[in-house]
């Protein structure tokens, strides 16, 4: 793919993705770790916390998306097609990680090590289908973007289906007291997530900010 659309299509790709997944702490907070642990310690919970979780899920992914769209395109300067669509690609796969971490927490090992390709599968099959010019259909970085957006969401209501039958009960609830209790448990593996992807991620944005025009772009694909 990246041989097709060039390295400066890619490398801008590249960085808005690598960009998109550094502001995970305000997505996440560590709450995917701590739920993994807390629910396999006690599978009881799993029914009574699950819509309280998913409440605060939706909330930080409406913090994460105003933070990730106000600093990346006004600050940045980034497209904003793509940031757009690669911060929803972030929160939908947050929410997937989240949900398969209730199946790890049971013990559906065989079922989330499914869940866990399932997304990646079908942008493979997707991107594979328009490379060999599907429809007539040319590549391009935000197409790829397309191909990546179907495949996570289509895994995340598998997932949710999977969860939903396990908990039987699904009603969006906000409890202030919970959600503070959760905030300070996740605390620590909220600082690890982050220094984590500040370690992976941040190399291709300093490439490209160092250098003017395309060619920082280039040289993040590269």
């Amino acid at each position: 793919m990246q041989g097709q659309i060039g390295n400066i299509s890619y490398g801008e790709y590249a960085v808005i993705f690598n960009y998109s997944l550094l502001l995970n702490i305000f997505l996440d907070f560590g709450l995917t770790n701590f739920n993994n642990r807390n629910i396999a310690q006690n599978n009881h919970l799993l029914s009574k916390h699950f819509s309280k979780m998913m409440s605060f899920k939706f909330v930080l992914g409406g913090f994460y998306m105003v933070i990730s769209l106000i600093v990346g395109f006004f600050i940045l300067g980034y497209n904003l097609h793509l940031l757009i669509l690669l911060c929803i690609n972030s929160f939908v796969l947050s929410f997937t990680a989240f949900l398969r971490s209730n199946l790890q927490a049971l013990h559906l090992f065989r079922l989330d090590s499914v869940l866990s390709v399932l997304d990646r599968v079908i942008q493979i099959g997707v991107v594979v289908f328009i490379l060999y010019n599907g429809f007539g259909i040319e590549i391009s970085s935000l197409k790829f973007v397309y191909a990546q957006t179907f495949g996570y969401v289509l895994t995340w209501l598998i997932c949710f289906m999977v969860v939903l039958n396990k908990t039987h009960t699904f009603k969006l609830n906000w409890d202030w007291a919970f959600n503070r209790m959760i905030l300070k448990k996740s605390l620590p593996f909220a600082i690890l997530v982050l220094l984590m992807t500040f370690y992976n991620r941040l190399d291709t944005i300093m490439i490209e900010g160092m250098l003017d025009g395309d060619e920082g772009k280039r040289q993040s694909g590269i």
